[in-house]
Parts: C-alpha cells; sequence; structure tokens
C-alpha cells in the first residue's frame, strides 16, 4: 500500500508540473502608448570674447594677465597693462547667452586651456601663448563656482568665462587670437 501511494504521488507530482497546453486559437491582446515631448532647442551666442586688453611685457620676468569671469583684471610679474592707471577699458570676460526651454536645467562645459597665435606687429608669426585657469561663471548661480545653470521664465541665462594669459619674458609685440568654445546640454 505505501509502494501504491508512493506511486500515486509521484503521478500527482509530475501532473502538476508539466506545462499546461493552451487551447489552440487563444489570443490576448494589451495596449500601451508612445510618447514624446517637443522643447526649445538650447541655443548658445558669443555676446562678447574674452579680451585681455592691451599690455606690455618684461624683457626679464615672465608675468600674467586674469580676466575675472565677471569682470577685472590681474596683473602678475613682468606683464604690466598698457593703459593709464591701470584701468584698461578692453580687458572683459567672454560672455555667452543660452537660450531655450524656460525652467530647464543645463550644463555647460569649456576646455580647460587654449592656445593663442600671434601675429607680429611687423608680420610675421609669434610664438603662441597659453591662456589657462578658463572659468566658468552662470547668472543663474551668482556667487557659485558650477557647471550646471538654470534657464530663467524667459528661457535664458548668460554664461560669463575670465582666464588667466600667460606672457613669457620678452614676448615681441604681436596681436594674438584663440578660439574659446563653449558647449551646453540640457540636463
Amino acid at each position: 500500500m505505501r509502494r501504491a501511494g508512493l506511486i500515486l504521488a509521484a503521478a500527482a507530482m509530475a501532473a502538476t508540473s508539466a506545462p499546461a497546453c493552451a487551447a489552440s486559437g487563444q489570443t490576448s491582446t494589451a495596449l500601451g502608448q508612445a510618447q514624446a515631448m517637443i522643447i526649445a532647442p538650447i541655443i548658445a551666442v558669443s555676446l562678447n570674447d574674452l579680451d585681455f586688453g592691451s599690455l606690455t611685457s618684461s624683457q626679464t620676468a615672465s608675468g600674467s594677465v586674469t580676466v575675472g569671469p565677471e569682470g577685472g583684471a590681474t596683473y602678475t610679474g613682468g606683464a604690466s597693462p598698457a593703459c593709464a592707471g591701470g584701468v584698461c577699458t578692453g580687458v572683459a570676460p567672454a560672455r555667452f547667452l543660452v537660450s531655450g526651454e524656460a525652467g530647464r536645467s543645463y550644463t555647460v562645459s569649456a576646455p580647460a586651456a587654449i592656445t593663442a597665435s600671434g601675429t607680429l606687429i611687423g608680420g610675421g608669426s609669434a610664438p603662441a601663448l597659453s591662456i589657462d585657469d578658463l572659468t566658468v561663471h552662470l547668472q543663474s548661480h551668482a556667487g557659485s563656482v558650477t557647471s550646471v545653470g538654470q534657464l530663467d521664465d524667459k528661457g535664458e541665462d548668460r554664461i560669463g568665462v575670465g582666464g588667466r594669459l600667460n606672457v613669457p619674458a620678452g614676448t615681441a609685440p604681436a596681436h594674438y587670437r584663440a578660439t574659446l568654445t563653449i558647449m551646453v546640454t540640457y540636463s
């Protein structure tokens, strides 16, 4: 009897663990949705360039000029302003206008350093100068150094970028230019 009970138990287990066979022709449907939200593209426009102004270079000492992302300039070492009383009208940070979907946050990225190429005043190429310590300031986060901005209720924000121009001793008179590229992305 015990053996018959084990056989019945084994048969019952086998019957319950076998997959059920569905009736042919049986189907089921489910509904889902697809959706999208189109928003205004994010755009950055240059308002003015990072300008270190006119300066002189010592024949014996290297120096630098630093323009803050909110304005103002600091001269060190052999770099000196070439304007009356140290107040130079051309000195300014780069400024950009960012526009897009009102209230959206975005991320801005800028290089840590760029290189300025020069043309000697008398003609010919001048040695390249490095611009480093590039610092970004976002109007939406006044007083903070951050790479995340917030577009206002008009869908705008302003970015200031400052940096340090390194001037080797004995740099010859020349005009210098560099390309400063920023990238803004919705976050």
